[in-house]
């Protein structure tokens, strides 16, 4: 079986999951507090009464992404690389038109990345949709490593943050200290470049819901991108999946196997997977980079 049946196999699954439970009574993820946890449209409906305070906000640090470092890591940040690798560049817009389409469609504010397994180009790919929506200059985006046992964003930028955002669930600083401007105007990112030891505790504290309501409050109509762990390989993607407002799942031709999708679209079947992003694809979808 092709990886376009697993796919299609994997769509049939969330489509009999729907028929047959047209409401769920969702339990919460293990380790999550019930009593000071909000759901995402709990979070808008209550940010609705509050004033906006974007641009009154405390000041961010601000990084320099490395250019060198992201040409390595196929992070396209340079007008040389965007001509130089021009199927991807057109990969990413059109991922960035879908992607927006939907956020728009269903009135979404945070969304996460994940993948099956490591190794499958979720981080690369939610660095470069980050930044190309970043580029339209329409909105403020946000992303935010939550793979926090083997965290890479900064990594691939080639930055080092003064306070990496571990920092901000054990040590208790405040959310401006862990979020960094960019060069690119509309882009802040946030992340550690050590591992974190017991991630799942600290993702199912009511920290996170913090910084997620500090965000969203501090630029209107902003696009939160949080970089999740494989589904497969911990229980943090379901840990913060209750958080979000959808997810993407990116799928790597030739590595992800079928078993090990279908496995991972079933573990995020309570949740709104919003897309299959299919990557390093090839063949009928006539982009040798990226499609969606």
């Amino acid at each position: 079986m092709t990886i376009q049946d697993a796919i299609e196999r994997g769509k049939q699954l969330q489509r009999q999951r729907k028929e047959t439970s047209a409401i769920t009574l969702r339990e919460p993820a293990a380790g999550i507090p019930t009593d000071d946890t909000a759901s995402p449209t709990a979070l808008r409906e209550g940010l609705r009464a509050e004033p906006d305070v974007e641009g009154t906000s405390a000041y961010l640090g601000r990084v320099q992404l490395d250019s060198d470092e992201c040409v390595r890591n196929h992070i396209l940040v340079t007008e040389e690389q965007l001509d130089q690798a021009r199927s991807a560049a057109t990969a990413y817009r059109l991922l960035r038109g879908r992607v927006l389409h939907k956020v728009k469609a269903g009135g979404w504010s945070c969304i996460g990345v994940c993948s099956a397994g490591p190794g499958e180009g979720k981080t690369i790919t939610a660095l470069n949709l980050a930044i190309t929506i970043a580029r339209e200059k329409q909105r403020m985006v946000y992303l935010v490593d939550l793979d926090m046992r083997n965290p890479s964003v900064f990594e691939r930028v080639g930055v080092t943050p003064a306070v990496p955002l571990s920092r901000f669930f054990t040590e208790g600083v405040a959310p401006e200290e862990v979020l960094y401007e960019t060069n690119f105007e509309n882009l802040v990112i946030a992340g550690d470049r050590e591992r974190v030891a017991s991630a799942s505790e600290l993702l199912a504290s009511n920290r996170l819901d913090q910084l997620v309501t500090y965000m969203r409050r501090r630029s209107k109509s902003s696009l939160i991108i949080l970089d999740l762990p494989p589904v497969l390989s911990t229980d943090e993607a379901l840990v913060v999946a209750p958080r979000l407002d959808a997810a993407f799942l990116v799928v790597a031709e030739g590595i992800t196997r079928r078993e090990g999708l279908v496995k991972a679209l079933d573990q995020l079947g309570d949740f709104q997977v919003a897309g299959l992003i299919l990557n390093r694809a090839t063949g009928e979808f006539n982009i040798d980079y990226y499609a969606y």
